[in-house]
């Protein structure tokens, strides 16, 4: 039995995030495919070089999906590959008696040096990687050569990425939260559903499952950062660079508060099931309802992400009467759950820019 309940949850787990991976890369993916055949045309074109594999790499890396900043991706690219080529070239120096040797010598001190000059480890990567590459194809092209269509394919990665292909920040953070209030609001109906059937076991397993929202969160957070960087290095971000700023740092202040709180919330209702062996008091549960139904109604709103006073307003709707009306909690447990929930009511709100200047 346990087996099934583990396939069910990497099922679900499965079919709730690769999706929202899927929508995320699928730009990037597209770009960099696109990309790639630019490079290796206008390689053949310019240089007359029959097998442009360096400027297909070069683009490949430039247009990785997850890169917070693909111009600062280019240019540590062509720092590695640079290295990684003028080691290669020295390699063909030493005597060819036995390769494996030369290969594994050239591929140290090339990834020894990237890792002391490059700032990230994409420098040091793809200085072994051109080493790999030149020893594999042969002394037949020269290193300036290859240098060329490293800086071709950077030059197209950062065309397609920085002009053609650039994303659109507000449309990113907000897929991303929706992923994010979407995963909440399904762990808090599960964990109600548990302390309905006053069911400890369930409601732990539900706990575990709002967990799983970390990984919305961290996507969030990336989608989040990767617009700040978008204010700087890309033509769109330049041209929205205030409201940009105005949306991060809210979504950068409040996502981790409300995943935080969900689950202090979510703990709670475990603890308190576990202790009481009771039902949750009705206006408990009507309150925990009521946040649970937002997060999932606001994850199905294309306004979760507010930028202006004149934008459409993303609203929670009023809290349920009998939450409101009932002051006195038969358990200091169940008093701790309505705390909670008071505060994840807060931090949703808060998330939303309701609260915000």
């Amino acid at each position: 039995m346990h087996w099934l309940v583990r396939l069910r949850l990497a099922w679900r787990q499965i079919t709730t995030t690769f999706p929202s991976r899927a929508r995320l890369a699928a730009r990037d993916a597209l770009a960099t495919a696109l990309a790639c055949a630019v490079a290796w045309l206008l390689a053949v074109r310019l240089w007359g070089h029959q097998h442009p594999t360096f400027a297909l790499v070069s683009a490949v890396v430039c247009l990785a999906p997850g890169v917070p900043s693909h111009l600062k991706q280019a240019r540590n690219l062509v720092i590695g590959c640079a290295l990684g080529i003028v080691m290669g070239e020295l390699m063909w120096q030493l005597p060819d008696t036995y390769p494996l040797v030369r290969m594994s010598v050239g591929m140290f001190f090339a990834i020894l040096a990237g890792a002391v000059i490059g700032p990230t480890p994409v420098v040091p990567i793809q200085a072994g990687v051109s080493v790999a590459l030149v020893l594999a194809m042969g002394p037949g092209t020269a290193g300036g050569t290859r240098l060329l269509d490293v800086l071709l394919g950077a030059a197209v990665g950062l065309l397609f990425s920085q002009v053609l292909f650039t994303s659109n920040p507000f449309k990113d953070i907000g897929r991303a939260a929706s992923d994010f209030l979407l995963q909440i609001g399904n762990g808090l109906d599960r964990s109600l559903k548990a302390c309905e059937a006053r069911s400890g076991d369930a409601a732990e397993a539900a706990l575990g499952r709002l967990q799983q929202a970390q990984e919305s969160l961290a996507a969030l957070r990336a989608a989040v950062a990767e617009a700040q960087v978008s204010k700087r290095w890309s033509l769109r971000g330049r041209l929205n660079a205030g409201r940009i700023a105005f949306v991060a740092r809210r979504y950068d202040r409040h996502a981790v508060r409300a995943y935080a709180v969900a689950l202090l919330l979510a703990e709670s209702l475990s603890r308190a099931i576990s202790h009481t062996n009771t039902a949750p008091p009705a206006a408990v549960t009507a309150y925990c309802q009521w946040l649970s139904d937002s997060c999932m109604a606001l994850a199905r709103e294309s306004a979760v992400v507010v930028l202006n006073d004149d934008d459409p307003r993303a609203h929670m709707g009023p809290r349920p009467q009998s939450a409101a009306a009932d002051a006195s909690m038969p358990a200091p447990e169940w008093a701790l759950v309505r705390d909670n929930a008071q505060q994840l009511e807060d931090a949703l709100r808060a998330l939303l820019g309701s609260r915000d200047a």
